[in-house]
């Protein structure tokens, strides 16, 4: 089984109608996508990539499936999320995704960087429900995803978040999932 479909089985047990959520690397729009599907008309996801590339293929999709009322998206860096949203104080965040590494399809050359994931993944623990989840995917077959997974990892460890592991242990480049749990 492929980690995104491990990552959307985890949240999935926690997503209810009506609730709100958080895609913090957009991409090509898959997660954003799960994200709606589960929150429903009355829930509500923010979707955050850099790239307006990223942004308009989300679009693309999410208009397509007729989501779009149910999704926001911010053209910014995922370390802005907490900025974003600030005026949105209200909302119960139960879910934030993350897929480090570049855009499928994309500029290579173009990644997710340590910095700015630990500052977007500080902000998604501070904001997501008590209740809540995170799902991490960090890629470390790339140049800068063994760093970046590294520097991921030693952060959740760090900080005594609960969370569970999952690797192609045969795969010393495989991607690595994140499945943190707030409560």
């Amino acid at each position: 089984m492929r980690q995104t479909e491990k990552a959307h089985i985890f949240l999935k047990e926690i997503l209810r109608y009506g609730d709100h959520a958080i895609d913090a690397t957009a991409g090509n729009g898959h997660d954003t996508k799960f994200l709606a599907e589960q929150v429903g008309s009355l829930g509500h996801v923010y979707a955050f990539d850099l790239q307006k590339e990223s942004i308009n293929e989300c679009t693309r999709i999410i208009k397509d499936v007729g989501f779009l009322e149910r999704v926001t998206f911010f053209q910014n860096c995922h370390s802005e999320l907490a900025k974003k949203l600030s005026g949105k104080i209200d909302l119960k965040i139960k879910a934030v995704t993350f897929n480090l590494g570049y855009l499928p399809g994309g500029d290579k050359n173009l990644t997710t960087q340590p910095h700015t994931t630990l500052l977007a993944l500080k902000q998604a623990y501070e904001i997501v429900d008590p209740d809540g989840k995170i799902s991490v995917i960090a890629y470390r077959g790339h140049p800068g995803g063994r760093k970046e997974f590294e520097n991921v990892e030693n952060h959740i460890n760090k900080m005594n978040w609960k969370f569970k592991k999952s690797s192609n242990r045969n795969d010393c480049d495989s991607p690595v999932l994140f499945l943190i749990s707030k409560n």
